[in-house]
C-alpha cells in the first residue's frame, strides 16, 4: 500500500572515530580549602585522589596551607584547531 520511508543516510562510523583522534584530554583537580571554603581548579598531577589532604600547596585566596582536600576530579577533551 504504502512506500517505504526515505531515512536520512547514516553517517560512516570511520568518520567519527577518525575525528575524536584528533581531541586532546585534559585533566583537572578541584581543590577546596577548608578555611575560606573557596573552590578552583588546578591541573591534574599524578597521584591526586578525591578527599586527598594536600600539605605542599596554599589556598589561592587566603594563602593558608594543610587546609585544602581534593573533591572532584575531572577531564574535558580539547578540540585544538578551536584553539
Amino acid at each position: 500500500m504504502s512506500d517505504e520511508p526515505q531515512l536520512p543516510p547514516i553517517p560512516a562510523i570511520g568518520d567519527i572515530i577518525d575525528r575524536k583522534k584528533r581531541f586532546v584530554e585534559r585533566k583537572h583537580s578541584v581543590i577546596k580549602c577548608e578555611a575560606c571554603k573557596a573552590d578552583y581548579s588546578r591541573t591534574f598531577k599524578p597521584g591526586d585522589f578525591v578527599f586527598k589532604k594536600i600539605t605542599d600547596e596554599e589556598c589561592n585566596k587566603c594563602k593558608r596551607s594543610k587546609s585544602l582536600t581534593i573533591v572532584e576530579i575531572y577531564s574535558e577533551w580539547i578540540d585544538p584547531k578551536k584553539e
